[in-house]
């Protein structure tokens, strides 16, 4: 499962403080996947075709990869959704030749009409594990923003937030004591953030990075299969963000907050 979200340093680091006590008991998790590229009527990509996609666009494409981020952070899995989704172009126009992702709008005059109904945005709230409370929202029609994921976890010592604009960069809120701003530096980062970050502090790792780091995670475990819990998103992982998409679609249908399903047989969680 491709969640490389999770292997940017400065995640890592944040799920450790978490998991080590550093903010007290997680309160709340909240943040927002929002993106451009399908901000006109012109803009089209099979994406937006729910035969191809799915009934659902921005929360299954994008809101998949913050869903599993929270989740990593804060220990917890979401048990239950309250979902809104708004489609605000419900008819696009398909060019007659091919469209590329982040391709930009096309020629109008070689296009074709197409009826979606796959959401431009969608804003859902969220339960946690045992008493964690959450929220946030994806947009593909957010201008400006070409790819950006936020997150900020508040606990009841402290605070963090990471920007995927500024991956580099973790803040930390504190009530009683200045704030801080921690760059990305192994030298400075917990052991596990450390093994994930390959450059020096000042050298700048980004998203491509991300994904370098998921793959030697995957090498590690296939050599050192005895070495412990996977360090990657697993098939398990995968199936309960289908199983979250299924809960947000039902919740947004119905009106009301929606209880994500189990695996047959499993515990629920």
């Amino acid at each position: 499962m491709n969640y490389n979200v999770r292997f940017y340093p400065l995640c890592r680091e944040m799920r450790q403080r978490v998991a080590r006590g550093d903010v007290g008991r997680v309160l709340s998790v909240t943040g927002s996947y929002t993106q451009d590229w399908l901000l006109y009527p012109t803009d089209y990509n099979w994406r937006v075709d729910s035969d191809a996609e799915g009934s659902l666009r921005a929360v299954g494409d994008i809101g998949t990869h913050w869903m599993d981020l929270a989740q990593f952070v804060t220990g917890g899995r979401i048990h239950s959704v309250l979902a809104d989704l708004a489609t605000f172009h419900p008819e696009r126009r398909r060019p007659a030749g091919r469209s590329e992702t982040f391709g930009g709008p096309g020629d109008e005059s070689a296009t074709l009409p197409v009826r979606v109904t796959t959401e431009d945005y969608a804003a859902v709230l969220l339960r946690i594990g045992d008493g964690m409370h959450g929220s946030f929202h994806v947009s593909q029609v957010n201008a400006g923003r070409k790819n950006r994921l936020a997150i900020e976890v508040a606990g009841t010592e402290g605070a963090m937030a990471w920007d995927s604009e500024s991956p580099n960069r973790l803040w930390i809120g504190r009530r009683d004591a200045p704030n801080q701003l921690l760059e990305r530096d192994p030298a400075l980062l917990s052991p596990a953030a450390a093994h994930v970050s390959h450059y020096p502090g000042g050298h700048a790792e980004g998203f491509p990075d991300t994904f370098a780091q998921l793959f030697l995670a995957v090498y590690d475990a296939v050599e050192s299969p005895a070495a412990g819990p996977a360090a990657y998103p697993t098939f398990d992982d995968g199936d309960h963000e289908v199983r979250l998409c299924e809960a947000i679609a039902r919740s947004a249908r119905q009106g009301g907050w929606t209880s994500v399903s189990g695996r047959p047989g499993s515990v629920p969680p």
